[in-house]
């Protein structure tokens, strides 16, 4: 299966257009059942549109699942590129909570796929591993500025956000229900404390500008 794209013979608005329809179509249909076609016919275009740009339909997914997890990622960074480690961390919690059913059912599809096509799943795992570099980056970035404790694993901290991540599509894509933000945040602060650098006694230890106690 060849996963690399063909050149780009269209404009980026036509293929704004058949990347939005195709993530609609893959997150009702499904990726089995979402036929090239079906995505052209959403965004008004001819399959051959699509074909000027990508090889085939595992090609377009991979350009799909990008801009949803770069949305992801812009949207947990939405806050400010001055803004703490902390408050990032912090706005996560909130971030988890606002799922896009689409969004969540595309990456469900995507991790099934994954286990059934290994050369897809090698691609995959590869765009992942650009979202886990960055949320490394800010992880090691708040150890350097003291907001967290660098005795604690970088990587373990990335996967327990990850796995976080990750279990809320799962529910998410499966209807389940989450809990509300006003229960859920306080799990999310509780963390983010005992993450922070041990401190004297008489120094409490503050998150996002408040004394935590």
């Amino acid at each position: 299966m060849v996963l690399s794209s063909a050149p780009t013979m269209i404009s980026d608005e036509v293929s704004d257009r058949l990347i939005d329809a195709a993530i609609e179509v893959f997150a009702e249909r499904g990726i089995e059942k979402a036929g090239v076609a079906l995505i052209a016919e959403r965004a008004g275009l001819t399959t051959g549109a699509i074909y000027n740009r990508w090889s085939g339909k595992h090609d377009l997914l991979l350009d799909a699942l990008d801009v949803v997890l770069v949305k992801q990622v812009a949207e947990l960074l939405s806050i400010g590129p001055d803004s703490q480690t902390t408050d990032v961390l912090e706005t996560m919690g909130d971030e988890l909570l606002r799922r896009d059913p689409a969004s969540d059912a595309i990456v469900l599809e995507a991790v099934v796929m994954a286990r059934r096509d290994p050369d897809f799943g090698e691609v995959f795992a590869a765009r992942l591993d650009d979202g886990r570099q960055r949320l490394t980056d800010l992880i090691d970035q708040g150890k350097a500025a003291g907001a967290i404790d660098s005795a604690l694993s970088t990587p373990a901290i990335v996967a327990l956000c990850r796995s976080i991540s990750l279990g809320f599509v799962v529910m998410s894509a499966l209807g389940q229900s989450l809990v509300a933000a006003e229960e859920w945040n306080p799990v999310v602060n509780r963390l983010l404390t005992a993450a922070t650098p041990t401190l004297p006694a008489d120094e409490p230890a503050t998150i996002n500008g408040k004394t935590q106690t």
